[in-house]
């Protein structure tokens, strides 16, 4: 994972797919298995025999266990790693702080008390710990810990372990930490326990809500063109990171960040702003991420081509992302029809270009993916760049994306207020009257367009707020922006409504 994605969102609170409420039965060796530890009767399907007094309490994302730290533990005479030789481990959690120094969150282990998997950490008296995963297969063992690498209490988290068939790998919030090579063999059937170590020592303080154990290593960071990028520059230079921002992309990706909440099977594509130039990744995705992962949304961060590239670049960037997710859906719990975009900026302009050009040739690379429809079912565009024509354009963006001297065709092909059309997925759009960068008139014409051409558009104008200004909680009513737009995705039918998803 790149340092700008692992900067951005180290500030985002992820969690893991988890299941739908209840448990789920036994699966098949191959078969994802979710344990949802919302009760201490019955985990995974799979009969718990209980130490101390573990409670079950209401939480925010929904029902979890508690643990006391002391002596509440959970056991379960099942493997659920039994015959993968490749795996993903992804426990959502919530460290207290008071706990012991070394806490046992995850034990699983095959007969003979050798072979095992472990997830813990390692907590300080002021309550921070790092993550600490083992492997041990026969005379093989590694473990990953960097005590340096810590992250808050009373916060929910996702700790991920992958095992690749050579490497093993841990993640916190979606961000890699560590990763070494080991040998470590398909577990047999065996026994694992939760809040403790089997032998009852190690105890965990804090909240479990679930674990998803995957028969395969998944890939944080996606890239958008393994094949190879179109038009790639072979003497294109390095990607560069500054104050975090990500310049001279050259290799598009989109970052997974899975919901805390249970999924509903909505994803959100996040299109970072930065005027085509650069691509601000720890301004607004973080904040955007964490509040669609509490309502049970899977976000990707859209890392796409700038300046260096130009037009058509940032549209088969976009447009793949959403014929690759589309594609993939099984692979992320998503549903196929309801792949949406929030955009900022530029970016807000990368997503209107996908909500209006979704069937341009230039969005088309001559890839088999082509045929996968690059419509997505929703775009909400945050301050976008709209126009590139006097007296509303936002000037770095026109000439970043257009060149120099751009032909007025080009100009009125990137000119989104004249591309709205009936077929167009619906439109959430939010401007302030306060910015000074990208005008309000932009959000205004290309509202008022989408509803002249049929299609379907919502508009909040603000008052107060600067260019830029996310998820800031300090504005008044501009801040309550990211409700109204959860509230306007409900209403649509994208989110469920329950109060798990709030």
């Amino acid at each position: 994972m790149s340092l700008t994605i692992r900067r951005a969102a180290l500030a985002v609170v992820v969690g893991v797919l988890a299941s739908l409420a209840g448990a789920l039965p036994a699966a098949a060796a191959g078969d994802t298995v979710v344990w949802r530890v919302d009760n201490v009767t019955r985990i995974g399907g799979h009969a718990v025999t209980v130490a101390g007094t573990p409670r079950v309490v209401a939480t925010e994302i929904g029902p979890a266990v508690a643990f006391d730290g002391a002596a509440d533990g959970l056991f379960i005479e099942a493997n659920p790693l039994t015959g993968l030789p490749r795996f993903t481990i992804d426990l959502v959690f919530q460290p207290a702080p008071g706990g012991a120094e070394e806490q046992r969150i995850l034990h699983v282990e095959e007969p003979g008390e050798v072979d095992r998997a472990l997830l813990e950490i390692r907590q300080g008296r002021d309550g921070a710990w790092a993550l600490d995963t083992y492997l041990r297969s026969g005379e093989e063992r590694l473990t990953l810990l960097d005590r340096r690498l810590t992250h808050p209490a009373a916060r929910w988290h996702v700790a991920t372990l992958t095992y690749d068939g050579t490497t093993m790998t841990h993640f916190v919030d979606g961000v890699r930490e560590q990763s070494g090579a080991v040998a470590f063999a398909a577990l047999a059937a065996g026994r694992a326990s939760i809040g403790v170590r089997l032998n009852r020592v190690s105890w965990f303080k804090g909240l479990v809500h679930s674990i998803r154990f995957t028969p395969r290593a998944r890939e944080p960071e996606i890239p958008l063109w393994p094949e190879g990028v179109p038009n790639a520059q072979a003497t294109g230079g390095a990607e560069r990171l500054e104050d975090g921002r990500v310049y001279n992309v050259q290799i598009p990706t989109l970052t997974y960040v899975p919901p805390v909440a249970a999924p509903n099977g909505t994803a959100v594509i996040i299109c970072p702003g930065g005027s085509y130039g650069r691509l601000a990744m720890t301004a607004e995705p973080p904040g955007l991420a964490e509040r669609l992962a509490r309502a049970g949304v899977a976000s990707f961060v859209l890392k796409y081509r700038l300046k260096e590239y130009g037009f058509p670049a940032p549209l088969q960037d976009v447009l793949r992302a959403v014929r690759l997710l589309r594609s993939r859906a099984a692979d992320f719990d998503l549903r196929a029809d309801r792949i949406g975009l929030i955009g900022v900026s530029a970016g807000g302009h990368v997503a209107g270009m996908a909500a209006t050009l979704f069937d341009a040739p230039e969005g088309r690379t001559g890839a088999a993916l082509d045929a996968t429809s690059g419509r997505p079912d929703f775009v909400a565009l945050l301050y976008p760049v709209i126009t590139m024509r006097p007296p509303f354009a936002h000037a770095d963006s026109v000439r970043n994306l257009a060149g120099a001297a751009p032909t007025a065709t080009l100009l009125d092909q990137l000119s989104l207020e004249h591309q709205a059309r009936r077929d167009m997925p619906p439109v959430f759009l939010v401007h302030t009257a306060e910015d000074r960068t990208v005008p309000f008139e932009n959000s205004v014409r290309f509202h008022d367009a989408v509803l002249k051409a049929g299609g379907q558009a919502e508009l909040h104008l603000y008052d107060r707020g600067p260019h830029g200004f996310g998820t800031r909680p300090d504005l008044g009513t501009t801040s309550g922006w990211v409700e109204r737009w959860v509230d306007w995705m409900r209403a649509h039918g994208w989110l469920p409504d329950g109060e798990a998803s709030r």
